[in-house]
């Protein structure tokens, strides 16, 4: 059902204005549970195209139920193809939407252009959008708010529909946002350089082949060790090959480990901040000079260190 205003229709026929809004309401519960083509049909994002119109009156209701604590109105999911290539940011623009909104409701795990032809879901309220059936990196990070309160949404699947959260009026975390944009965690060093990368190397001590779990920063003995994001000391230790090292944890399931210190300056338990010192580079452990051994892991799992740091400090 497609739901506008006809100019060419005799005024006593026409629906009421609020009447027609309300009956767009009212299949929101319809529109989260229908197929992806029964989704209405944004057209040129302007004010000539009455399925745009409706969504902004829509999306204007939402925005002032939250400015002022009330309850906004249902949900209603909206589709839009563009016809050209298009950044998500243009986009948002257009739509009056964050960013976040588009992002995570379309299961974008980093910033990337829209090409022309892809379909997007557009909602008609702002907030952050939470499978319950995560499966990347943004989706994990995201997820640990699916234990709290929200909206319940049904969306289809590729396998059938898939249980959603959503959370009216919210928008990324620092962490989420870092993650997104190309990075999710600060380089660990004031500065420093990348003498050993992550995977699969000859171990230079041992001379056996192996698995590094992180990279070697290559830094002056003594030189600042900075927390790479806000956390929990984990761990404050020593080690025989990671010499004196620390780990903390972080929101989502990550944690950073910080190897072959000469001075560990923070205790178990102790909460830091991003760009807090919490040790200085050493040569303790399994280590052939001074530099900083970091790690990068999620639920667990290592990752990549050099693709979740700012790419203009390493």
């Amino acid at each position: 059902m497609i739901l506008s205003r006809r100019p060419e229709v005799s005024r006593r026929f026409r629906t009421p204005r609020r009447a027609l809004l309300a009956l767009g309401l009212s299949l929101a519960p319809f529109l989260c549970h229908a197929a992806p083509q029964s989704y209405p049909l944004l057209g040129n994002l302007g004010p000539e195209d009455a399925i745009y119109r409706q969504q902004q009156e829509q999306l204007e209701a939402s925005y002032s139920a939250i400015v002022t604590g009330k309850e906004g109105p249902a949900l209603v999911l909206y589709q839009y193809t563009p016809r050209e290539d298009i950044d998500l940011f243009s986009l948002a623009a257009r739509l009056n939407l964050p960013y976040d909104a588009l992002a995570t409701l379309n299961r974008m795990e980093r910033i990337r252009p829209i090409a022309a032809g892809e379909r997007i879901l557009v909602p008609s309220a702002p907030g952050v959008f939470v499978s319950e059936s995560p499966s990347g990196d943004l989706d994990y990070l995201l997820s640990y708010r699916a234990g709290t309160e929200g909206e319940r949404l049904s969306l289809p699947g590729p396998s059938g529909p898939v249980a959603w959260r959503f959370y009216r009026g919210e928008r990324f975390n620092p962490e989420e946002r870092a993650l997104f944009l190309g990075y999710l965690f600060r380089f660990p060093l004031p500065s420093g350089r990348v003498t050993s990368g992550f995977g699969a190397r000859i171990n230079p001590v041992t001379g056996h082949a192996g698995v590094h779990h992180g990279i070697d920063l290559a830094a002056p003995s003594g030189t600042e060790v900075l927390a790479a994001c806000d956390g929990v000391v984990t761990f404050s230790g020593t080690d025989a090959i990671l010499g004196e090292y620390i780990i903390l944890s972080h929101a989502g399931g990550w944690e950073t480990v910080y190897g072959h210190l000469s001075q560990r300056l923070v205790r178990l338990n102790d909460k830091v901040d991003s760009g807090m010192i919490i040790g200085r580079v050493g040569s303790t452990g399994q280590s052939t000079g001074p530099h900083l051994h970091f790690e990068v892991r999620n639920h667990g799992a290592a990752q990549d260190p050099a693709a979740l740091i700012p790419k203009a400090k390493r």
